[in-house]
Order: C-alpha cells, then sequence, then structure tokens
C-alpha cells in the first residue's frame, strides 16, 4: 500500500496499478505521505484529477483516516467531561484539543510574522525606483532583480504558511464536530422524561444541523479573533518607526475604535443568532410536525392555515436574519475602510508636522495598511463566528447537562424484580401534581396481569413508570430487569421487516424468528409482499396498516426471548377480534407462557378471564387489583364487557386449515404500496444532480426576488423597459455590477489620490481633506452595494422557501410523502449562508478585478503574465469546481440519514432504552457520522488544495510586478511603480479567498439547487380544473360507480369495482380484515389517490370535476391514528381560527375533556401531544370532528385506543352529534357498527357484501355473520 501512495507524492507518478480496488476501500493518504506532499496537500491531485475526468461516487473518496474517526475523537471529549460539574462545553473542548488549537494558533502566528516582512520588501523596492545610483535600502540589498525575488519568496512562504494553518484549523474544526455529534445523539438515548419535554425533536435536529456548522466555523477562524488585534498593534508600531509616534498613535486610536466596534458589534450579532436559532428551531419543529402529521394536514385541507403559520414564523426568521445581515455588513463594511480611514489619520498628522510626504513613505504606509486588510477583513467574520460558536456550545451545554434517566436497570441478577412501594410519579417536577399516586405494584414471576381502566386514567403511564420514564416523586421503586416492549404507539424504524423485528439482536435464531411470525399472525401478510420479510419499510411505517404495525412491534418483543419482562402496552386494539384472539393465544398463551408479563387493554375484555391478575386504574391510581372473579362483583361495568369468554378456546383451538383460511382473507393483494422506481426499495434515491452547478440555479434563486413590482411569488418575474422585456434576475445582476464597479472604483481612487497627494502638495493638508473625503465616500458606496446584496438575498431567500414550501405541501402523499424521508425534506429547508458567501464574492471578485486592471495600467507589461496564470487559474479552478460540487452533494445526501436516525430514534426512546439497545444505535450513529464526515473533511481538503495553487499564481504576479518595475525602472513612474507593488502584494490574499469563498457559494448553491427540485413535484391540485364550491355537500348522498384505484400505474389494483351507494344521514359500517382495503377507500374518497376508473359522486357532484381543497374542506375524517400538533388546544381544535370559544368548550365537553384534563384552551399540547394519553388524543380529533359539521363523516376506527367504557360515551355523543350526517365508520369492534343502516365488507380490495346488518346476519354463511361470529356477537338479537 505504501506504493501505491507513493505516487500521490509525485505529479509523475502512476496509480493505476489498483485501480480495481475502490478507492473507499483504500486507506486514507494521510495515513503514509510525505511531510511535503502533507503541507502542500499534493496527495490531493488524484482525487482532484478524478473528479474533474467523471462525476465522482461514494466509491471514490478515501475513508477516514483512523485518528478522524468519532471512535478515537469521541473519547478524548468524554474524558474531560465530569455530569457532576455540569461543565460548559466550550470549556471541555478546549481541554481536549488545547495542544492542536495552541499549534494551529502558532501556525496563524507565523504567518502574521511573515507578512509583516511585505512591506518592508516594498520599501526597499520603492527605495530602489527612487534613486539612480541605490546606496542602500531597508533590506540591505541594493540589486532589483534579488529585492524581486524576496518579494516573490516572502509573498509565497507566507501564503503556504496561511493555507496550512486554515488547513490544520478546519481539520480540528471537523474533529470536533465528529465529537460532538456523537455526543448529541448518546445523550438523547439518555433524556429523562423531564428533558425531552423540554428539548423537542426539532431543537435536537437543530442542534445536530445547525449549531454543529457554527461550532466547526468558529473554531476553525476562532483564532483571528486574537491574533489579528496583536497582529495591528505590531503594524502600528512599525508604522512608528515610518511615520512618527504620534501619527502611528492617532491612525492606531482610529483603528482600535473599529475594532471596539467590531468587538461590540460581534457581541450583539451572537445574541441575535441565538435569537435566529431560536426560531429556527421552532420552524424546524413545527416542519417537522406537520411532515409527520402531513396526512391529517391535507386530509383536513390544512395547508393554507399551515403555510401561514410557517410563513408567519419564516418572517419573524428573515426579520431577525435582516438584522443579523445588516449588523454584519456594517461590521465589514466600517472594518474594509477601516485600513483608508486610519491610513488617511496617520498621514494627516505627518504633514500637519510639517513632515514632507514621499512616495516611498506614502507607499510603504500603503503597504502596511494593506496588510492591516487581511486581520481586519477576516476579524469581523471571526469574531461573530467566535460568538456564534459560543452561543452554540451554551445551547448545547444545556442540552448536555440536561437530567438523564436515572440508571437504576440491573440486567446482572438472576431474579427479576419489579416491585413500587407507596410510589407517585410525575411527567414534571411538580410533586403536588403527581400523574400516578400511591402505587403498590409486585409484578409475580411467571404471571399475566393485564390493566384497564378509562381513558387517561394512567395505564400507559404506570408502563412508563415500570421502565423508570417518569420521576419518582414520593414512594419506592426497584426494578431490576430485562425487558420487552411494545408501545401503545407502534414504533416502526425505516428498515425491513425482518430487521424491525430482530432489532439489533446478535444472532438471527431462525427458528424463533419462524415462531414469532406465525405466533404475530404475521406469514400471509410477508407472503404477499414483494420481497418477503426483506421487505423494506418506510419511515413510520407509512406502507403498512395499523394492524400491522402493531402486529410487528408485537414481534419484535416476542423475539427477545432473554427478556425477564414483558410489558405489551395496548398491542391488540388496532386489531381485529379474530385476529387478537389468535396473537392473545399464540402469544400471551403461548410463547409467554410461564413468562412475567404485563399486558395494557383497552379493548377486547372478553380476554380478562385469561389473566393471573388484573388491575382496575383511574384517575392515576389503582383501584382494583385482582384476579377477574374477585373483581367482576366490583367493577360490574367492566367485566360485563366480557364476552362469551367460555367460548374462547373453541376459537383458540380453531384447526390450522380454518385458521390459515381467514389468513388468506386477512390481507389484500397488494398490501402496501410499493411506491419507488426502485423495485426493491420503498424510499425513493435522493436525487444527486451531477456535475457543475447551473446557471440556471442561479437564475431561479435571483429570479425569487421580486424587484419587477408584480407579485413577489412570481418565479416568472419580469421588467418592461419600453419595447423590451428583461427577467428580473437580469436587472438584480446589472444593478450589482453597477454599484460593485463604481464603490471599486471610488476605492481605488482613493488609493491613487495618495500618490497625487504626494507628488503635488506633499505639505498640504487640502489635499489631506480630498483625501478624507474620498474615503467618506468609498464608506457610503460599499455600504450601499452591501445592502442592496442583503436585501436581494432576502427577498430571494423568503420568495424561494415560500414557493418551496407550498409545492411541498402541495404534494401528494403515496409518491412524495411515502417514499421521501422526512430528515431529508428537513435538511433541504435548512438555513444557508448564501447572504454572507454572495457578498463576500462579489467583494473579493472586484477587488481582484480592481488589482489587475490597477497593475496592467501601471505596468503594462505584466499583461504578459496574465494569459499564462489565467489558463493555469481557470484550469485548476474548473477541475476543482467539479470535484468540489459532486463531494459537497455527497456531503448533503450522506447527512440527511444523519438527519433522519436522530429523529427516528427521538420518537422510539422509550422502545430502544427498554430493550436495552442504546449502545447499538449509538454504534449505528457513530458509522453514519464517520460515513458523511468522510465527504465534509474530503470538501476541505479539497478547498486547500485549490487555494495552495491559487497563492501560488498570485505570488507568480507579485513577483512579475517587481522584476517589470526593475526592468522599466527609468520609464515608470514611482506613483505607478508604488501602485502596482503594493496592489499586487493584496492579489494572493484576495484570489485565495475569492476562490475559497466562490467555492462555498457554488457548493451552498448544491443546496438550493437540491431544494429547487421540489418546485417540479407533482401536485395534487396540478391537474385540479374544478371550481371552489360552497355549502357542498348539502345531503350528503355518496355513491360509488365502478370505482377502482390502484396506488400507481404499475401497481395492481388496491380497490376494484367498487359500486355501492349510500344514502343521505344513513350510517355505513365498514369491516374486512387487516389490509382488506379499508383505508384504501377512504383515500379515494378524499382523493388522496386518483381513480383508476369509474367514479365517485356525492349529491350528485363527481369529486374530481371539484377541487381537492373544497372536497376535503366539504368533509370530515377521524383518523385511525390520533395526530396533534405543538401548541394549545384552540389551535389544535380549530387552527383556522372559526369556531368561538363557546363552540370549542362545546366540543370538548361532548368528548369529555372539559375541567381538570383541558382546563383552558390556552392549555399547551406537547410535541406529538406527549402530555395526553393516546386514548385523550383520540378524543381531541373526535372534537376537532365535531366543530366542522360536515354533512359527511368517516370514522377511521377512531375509538380503537379507547376503553369500552367511555366508546360508549363517545358513540352517544357521535349518534347525536352527528343524527342527519352521512357517516362510514371502519371499526375493529364489530357491536360500534351493529346499529348501522348498512355494512359494507371489504375483501382484497372487493366489496363482498353491501346490505343491512340484520339481513347479513341472517345468513349465518355471510362474510359479515362469520366475522361476527368470531366476534362473540349474539346473532339471535339482529334476526
Amino acid at each position: 500500500m505504501d506504493t501505491d501512495f507513493q505516487s500521490l507524492k509525485s505529479p509523475r507518478a502512476s496509480d493505476l496499478q489498483e485501480d480495481d480496488v475502490p478507492w473507499s476501500e483504500r486507506p486514507h493518504p494521510l495515513e503514509s505521505v510525505s511531510w511535503l506532499s502533507y503541507i502542500t496537500v499534493w496527495w490531493m491531485d488524484a482525487l482532484i484529477r478524478k473528479g474533474a475526468q467523471a462525476p465522482l461516487t461514494e466509491q471514490d473518496v478515501w475513508p477516514l483516516a483512523k485518528a478522524d474517526t468519532v471512535d478515537s475523537v469521541y473519547p478524548l471529549v468524554t474524558a474531560k467531561w465530569d455530569p457532576a460539574l455540569k461543565p460548559r462545553l466550550v470549556v471541555v473542548l478546549w481541554q481536549a484539543f488545547r495542544y492542536r488549537i495552541v499549534m494551529s494558533f502558532l501556525l496563524f502566528s507565523l504567518y502574521a510574522v511573515l507578512s509583516l516582512l511585505q512591506p518592508i520588501a516594498v520599501k526597499s523596492m520603492m527605495q530602489y525606483l527612487e534613486q539612480e545610483d541605490v546606496t542602500a535600502t531597508a533590506l540591505g540589498l541594493t540589486n532589483g532583480y534579488a529585492l524581486a525575488f524576496v518579494l516573490f519568496v516572502v509573498s509565497m512562504t507566507s501564503a503556504c504558511i496561511m493555507d496550512f494553518a486554515g488547513y490544520y484549523a478546519a481539520h480540528i474544526g471537523i474533529n470536533l464536530k465528529s465529537a460532538v455529534a456523537n455526543m448529541v445523539y448518546v445523550k438523547t438515548l439518555s433524556l429523562s422524561g423531564l428533558a425531552k419535554a423540554k428539548f423537542s425533536s426539532g431543537e435536537v435536529v437543530t442542534m445536530t444541523s445547525v449549531d454543529l456548522e457554527r461550532i466547526t466555523m468558529g473554531f476553525s477562524l476562532g483564532h483571528w479573533t486574537f491574533i489579528s488585534p496583536a497582529m495591528l498593534l505590531v503594524i502600528f508600531i512599525m508604522l512608528a518607526f515610518e511615520l512618527g509616534p504620534l501619527a502611528a498613535f492617532i491612525g492606531g486610536l482610529a483603528m482600535a475604535g473599529f475594532i471596539y466596534f467590531g468587538i461590540t458589534s460581534g457581541q450583539r450579532v451572537g445574541h441575535l443568532r441565538q435569537d435566529i436559532l431560536a426560531v429556527q428551531a421552532q420552524r424546524v419543529k413545527l416542519t417537522n410536525e406537520v411532515l409527520q402529521g402531513i396526512r391529517v394536514v391535507k386530509l383536513y385541507a390544512w395547508e393554507g392555515s399551515i403555510q401561514d403559520q410557517l410563513k408567519d414564523i419564516r418572517l419573524r426568521e428573515i426579520s431577525c436574519l435582516t438584522k443579523y445581515h445588516n449588523l454584519r455588513i456594517i461590521n465589514n463594511v466600517l472594518l474594509m475602510v477601516a485600513p483608508v480611514v486610519s491610513l488617511a489619520c496617520c498621514l494627516m498628522v505627518f504633514v500637519s508636522q510639517g513632515r514632507p510626504l514621499t512616495m516611498p513613505v506614502a507607499f510603504t504606509a500603503l503597504a502596511y495598511m494593506n496588510i492591516t486588510r487581511q486581520p481586519c477583513g477576516v476579524f469581523s467574520t471571526s469574531v461573530i463566528g467566535f460568538t456564534e460558536a459560543l452561543a452554540s456550545c451554551r445551547r448545547l451545554s444545556d442540552f448536555f447537562n440536561a437530567e438523564e434517566l436515572a440508571p437504576d436497570l440491573d440486567t446482572t441478577h438472576e431474579a427479576a424484580t419489579v416491585e413500587l412501594s407507596h410510589a407517585d410519579f410525575s411527567w414534571t417536577n411538580d410533586a403536588m401534581a403527581p400523574t400516578l399516586k400511591d402505587i403498590s405494584l409486585q409484578l409475580e414471576p411467571g404471571t399475566l396481569t393485564m390493566v384497564v381502566g378509562a381513558v387517561g386514567s394512567g395505564k400507559s403511564s404506570l408502563v412508563s413508570a415500570i421502565l423508570g420514564d417518569v420521576h419518582v416523586t414520593s414512594g419506592s421503586r426497584h426494578v431490576r430487569a430485562r425487558f420487552s416492549y411494545v408501545n401503545q404507539e407502534s414504533w416502526i424504524q425505516h428498515a425491513t421487516v425482518r430487521d424491525n423485528i430482530v432489532f439489533v439482536s446478535d444472532l438471527y435464531d431462525l427458528d424463533l424468528y419462524d415462531r414469532v411470525i406465525r405466533a404475530c399472525q404475521l406469514s400471509p401478510d410477508l407472503a404477499m409482499l414483494p420481497k418477503g420479510d426483506l421487505t423494506e419499510i418506510g419511515e413510520r411505517g407509512i406502507n403498512l396498516s395499523g394492524g400491522q404495525k402493531a402486529r410487528i412491534s408485537l414481534a419484535r418483543a416476542m423475539y427477545q426471548t432473554n427478556a425477564d419482562v414483558f410489558l405489551l402496552d395496548d398491542p391488540l386494539s388496532a386489531l381485529d377480534v379474530h385476529v387478537a384472539n389468535a396473537v392473545f393465544s399464540e402469544c400471551m398463551l403461548g410463547l409467554l407462557r410461564g413468562k412475567t408479563s404485563l399486558l395494557v387493554l383497552t379493548s377486547h375484555y372478553h380476554l380478562l378471564p385469561h389473566a393471573h391478575r388484573i388491575l382496575v386504574m383511574a384517575d392515576g391510581a389503582i383501584v382494583g387489583d385482582g384476579s377477574y372473579e374477585q373483581l367482576k362483583t366490583e367493577f360490574p361495568h367492566l367485566m360485563n364487557l366480557t364476552t362469551q369468554s367460555d367460548g374462547m378456546a373453541t376459537t383458540f383451538q380453531d384447526d390450522q386449515g380454518e385458521k390459515d383460511e381467514h389468513a388468506k382473507m386477512e390481507v389484500s393483494k397488494q398490501v402496501a404500496p410499493q411506491l419507488s422506481q426502485d423495485k426493491d426499495s420503498l424510499v425513493v434515491k435522493e436525487d444527486n444532480v451531477k456535475g457543475k452547478v447551473t446557471l440556471q440555479t442561479y437564475k431561479s434563486y435571483l429570479g425569487a426576488s421580486g424587484y419587477n413590482g408584480y407579485n413577489n411569488m412570481s418565479f416568472s418575474a419580469k421588467v418592461d423597459f419600453g419595447s423590451h422585456i428583461f427577467e428580473c434576475r437580469y436587472l438584480v445582476g446589472f444593478v450589482m455590477t453597477v454599484l460593485f464597479t463604481i464603490s471599486q472604483v471610488t476605492l481605488s481612487i482613493t488609493d491613487w489620490f495618495m500618490s497625487v497627494w504626494a507628488r503635488n502638495g506633499p505639505l498640504s493638508l487640502a489635499y489631506g481633506w480630498g483625501y478624507v473625503a474620498l474615503a467618506g465616500a468609498s464608506v457610503v458606496m460599499v455600504y450601499g452595494r452591501s445592502i442592496f446584496t442583503l436585501i436581494t438575498a432576502m427577498l430571494c431567500s423568503k420568495n424561494f422557501h415560500s414557493k418551496v414550501l407550498r409545492n411541498v405541501l402541495r404534494a401528494p402523499v403515496p409518491t412524495f410523502f411515502d417514499v421521501t424521508p422526512v430528515g431529508r425534506i428537513l435538511n433541504r429547508f435548512s438555513s444557508s449562508n448564501l447572504p454572507h458567501f454572495g457578498l463576500c464574492v462579489w467583494q473579493f471578485g472586484f477587488s481582484i478585478l480592481s488589482v489587475l486592471v490597477v497593475c496592467a495600467a501601471t505596468t503594462p507589461w505584466v499583461l504578459v503574465m496574465y494569459v499564462p496564470v489565467g489558463y493555469v487559474y481557470f484550469a485548476a479552478q474548473t477541475a476543482y469546481n467539479k470535484a468540489a460540487n459532486e463531494i459537497k452533494r455527497l456531503d448533503g445526501v450522506t447527512k440527511s440519514p444523519l438527519i433522519s436516525l436522530v429523529s427516528e430514534t427521538y420518537q422510539g426512546l422509550s422502545t430502544i432504552r427498554a430493550f436495552a439497545k442504546s449502545p447499538s444505535f449509538a454504534h449505528k450513529q457513530r458509522e453514519a457520522i464517520d460515513f458523511n464526515v468522510r465527504f465534509y473533511f474530503a470538501f476541505f481538503l479539497g478547498a486547500r488544495w485549490f487555494q495552495m495553487r491559487l497563492d501560488f499564481l498570485g505570488s507568480l504576479i507579485v513577483g512579475t510586478c517587481a522584476v517589470v518595475t526593475v526592468l522599466t525602472k527609468s520609464s515608470v513612474g514611482l506613483a505607478a511603480a508604488g501602485l502596482s507593488l503594493t496592489y499586487s502584494t493584496q492579489l494572493s490574499v484576495l484570489l485565495s479567498r475569492v476562490a475559497i469563498f466562490s467555492a462555498w457559494l457554488d457548493n451552498s448553491m448544491t443546496s438550493v439547487e437540491r431544494l429547487n427540485h421540489y418546485n417540479q413535484l407533482e401536485s395534487e391540485h396540478a391537474e385540479d380544473e374544478g371550481a371552489d364550491v360552497h355549502d357542498w355537500p348539502s345531503q350528503g348522498a355518496i355513491a360509488f360507480e365502478s370505482y377502482s384505484m390502484r396506488y400507481q400505474d404499475q401497481l395492481d389494483l388496491v380497490l376494484t369495482n367498487i359500486s355501492i351507494n349510500v344514502e343521505p344521514g344513513h350510517q355505513v359500517g365498514i369491516c374486512g380484515r387487516t389490509g382488506s382495503g379499508k383505508s384504501s377507500l377512504m383515500a379515494a374518497l378524499f382523493r388522496m389517490v386518483p381513480a383508476s376508473c369509474g367514479r365517485i359522486t356525492i349529491d350528485g357532484v363527481d369529486i374530481a370535476s371539484v377541487s381537492v381543497t373544497s372536497l376535503r374542506q366539504g368533509l370530515t375524517i377521524i383518523p385511525q391514528d390520533p395526530v396533534l400538533f405543538s401548541g394549545s388546544i384552540r389551535l389544535n381544535l380549530d387552527p383556522t381560527n372559526c369556531a368561538t370559544d363557546a363552540e370549542l368548550w362545546t366540543a370538548l365537553k361532548q368528548v369529555h375533556l372539559s375541567g381538570a384534563v383541558i382546563p383552558t384552551l390556552e392549555f399547551a399540547i406537547c410535541e406529538r401531544g406527549s402530555n395526553l394519553s393516546v386514548g385523550q388524543r383520540q378524543l381531541v380529533c373526535i372534537a376537532r370532528a365535531l366543530l366542522r359539521r360536515s354533512k359527511v363523516v368517516v370514522l377511521d376506527e377512531a375509538t380503537a385506543n379507547i376503553d369500552p367504557e367511555s366508546d360508549r360515551l363517545i358513540q352517544a355523543t357521535m349518534r347525536e352529534c352527528f343524527e342527519n350526517v352521512t357517516r362510514l365508520i371502519i371499526a375493529h369492534r364489530l357491536d360500534t357498527i351493529l346499529d348501522s343502516d348498512r355494512i359494507l365488507v371489504l375483501d382484497a380490495g372487493v366489496a363482498v357484501e353491501y346490505d343491512a346488518p340484520s339481513t347479513l346476519l341472517a345468513n349465518k354463511h355471510s362474510a359479515f355473520a362469520q366475522l361476527a361470529q368470531h366476534a362473540h356477537v349474539d346473532l339471535d338479537k339482529f334476526k
């Protein structure tokens, strides 16, 4: 392998001998390169050449060096972190990396010293040019060519040191990023319930995406915060020898004023950054919640309301960003012109002392002041970056010091123990309002305990208390056990079915796996999936029904046979009765026979007689504890709900043939829409455009500025000048070009005027005031161009974001949201640095242009060098940009899974911790971080490679200018020579900075490019030619006419030839086994998926002729999964703000939530409604439906998570409130639909029966009668 990397040390060596080995499998070159190749980044040539020849892929980039992996850098930080001391992150990072930070500081200091030699070399050149017979110069050399060579060497050496110091600092920042990113994830895995309430998933995502970038940039640039003042101090001390102490002091005082303003404004910028981060976190949080609950948003036609909410937040963010960037601009402008103002002060004092201003003195002073441009220019950015990094460190410190889950689960014992003694538990720190009160419970080994109770009684909280997720405020909790756990809300990973069940277990036991699959009734489901148990499940289980998600979650728990205690939080509520019976028989009474288990029930109370022990809960307390026989008298309202328990044995012992027959009915031929273009993957691969960022991307972004006076949302905005039409994006470019040209000319004239002063009036203060006036004009012009750039960028950002957000919210669920991970969408909506990068590119670009023009005008022979240097420059830039763009895209593509994993982990914390899988998930995250940083690091290395080559080219220009002035000593004026030399010495710095900022801008535009892809999304409204309708439907008559539907053209039909009529005001019960097409029927009614053939009419109007918004506003659905958003209960009930307070309270009372549960309409709902039980969330959703007063209401298993007693009350309320309303009800409990006017039985997407329930039950061979029989319904009552 040494031979392989030897090729990287020489441009002539060949690296073809190992072309058959992918670069991703080779060691990183940094582990073996020579010191010269290391310093000059020569070893990156191979990757740049490869990227220039063809688009780079993941296989073309080396893996990280071992020293840069998370496993190497993470321990460096954790070794210094003592949680007991509540440390500050910035202090810990300093302690962990202090030696490398000091070395980086020394390298920057060495650059500062070398750069100070340039003015001395310029002074020597001016002395040489001024004298006919050169006798002495500042450097002691009298040969002009020797002086030119010294100037070239000083320029080149200082630039190389600067480049290496920048690389070294960036390397530290990247290592910091890896370590802190892993710290965030590990901390997330250990958050307590109280800490989770404080830090939402959106905030954690913001820390992972935004704060880490700030820390990386802060530690990469922070050195200049300290080096810049020191460098300026040395410069003014040296100026004191040239101009005198007083002149240097006054000039230094002026510079100090600018620096002081830079420091104070930097602090203000830090505060503004905190405000921006807070608003960004709020936006990301709401966006995340909306994307997670997009089905409800669309079903309720809330896209407009949600967009308005996000728009309001975005406007606040834009307002903060505008203040932030405006302050940065003021800071940047003042520090940019600080050298001019300071030089004016120095020279005015110098002349006022009666000392003549000669050419050598003037241009030496100018050379020193040009050196100050580097520390002044970087100081602004470094102070801001450093303060932003400190702000992010403070945010992260608060997060890292947040309360953790108590590590009290001992898994090293032999006998499991779960014992709670007179314990109170609370989700908050408020011991006066416990969630659970006086809980005394000990789980006996080998027993089955069932927990029942009304909605909000504390059943799930009891499970969480056992797991340790809830605070113990009094009493005691002793738990020593290995748990297996099923969450009430099924948590499904974005992985295959098998991976979800095996759940990162060390061994795959095929025999156990098969038994679990059969016990959970999953065999038929897997048989129908395209790749069986290797079929990929989409994010949040989007391609599974509720019952399938519940059974996969249960299978995960059943597979963990080494567990001591099985905690099963209501896994049966989403299952039909006969499936629940089979699952209970084979899991709880089969696989778990002899195991300690606790089962929460909100339905299927006919299973209670099989419990060894039953706990009855009410108002957070255990009010009943005993066997079924002991409790049936005390709690008759619960026990009377068990139906024909004696018949259970017969049901459980059905022969296998009958069971298989039922299983065949359970799964439709198309269980889940496989929507990806890749038949083996549900989730579409992230679009990764190849090649350079196109000009069209820049046009699309600038076209959003809206300077045309038309609607700012228009991307085809145009401005009319007479008979010519110009797109506004061209107008923006034209105006910016004019402004930057005028301001740069003003700056150059200011420098030129100094030579006029020295030549025509060396003792005149009048020329000095003219110089000051020009300096003032420069300030105005530079600020004007900068503020125009800022306003343009803010307008583009606001309008572009609004346009893309609108398109995303209007995108179809099946073909976009179901196949696109939420993390990917969030990553694309993250903030960018386009305003800052864009301004820097224009600023330094025009500075370079002025340098080239001045040098060519004063020393025309230098034009000879422009041609070869320009050719090499553009060749290097072309090669670099091609490679860098691809690497940056790969960085973006590999960052999305990081965001998705953080979000997914946050949602599944209870499950991950209960299964003790935190180490496995932490390992997965470390691998994802390393994979992403691999490309992030390569991008920075590529930037250093390019900068190093630009510095060499810039130094060539400096050397050429010096040689030309020596050659033309007699013909070139002293003023012209001075301008040429002083301007050319800036070129190296300017070339490298414009190259890096343009690369950052170009690569930041890849984010715009990827976001712009969403402008081409298919829209649900694209073919919507129907008009908006009002007061429709008025009757509620529904007709399906030979209706068929498929999720995509290449897929099988999921609904086939459905023809039914629903009379106005009738109630239709819809039943069928899991996957039979019930939810697909509802999707068809709401036009979530277009019809393949046939049509649906409501009140005689074809729903395809009505706008999607009008259709969904006219209908109401209570979905299977209760979806709430963080905010007030008022916002969750009525986000459109149409209902009065009285109407809101009436709805809450009707679902029995007013009073203690919801004391006020401003009651705060936590993220995903986590401060309410699942049943209470469902009641809020029912109250939401009551407020809409629609003539057609769909209840998609709306009371599945509600106990039978509450269900009866809610059913009575809905019958009263929905009287004369057409109701379509999907239910697992047949007793909730037996009073329907019609029953629709679906099987495999076909309507097999549609008639009155009494008619269907009278025929014992009917499908509905068979379902009723398995549900133990007394058929005699309906005959």
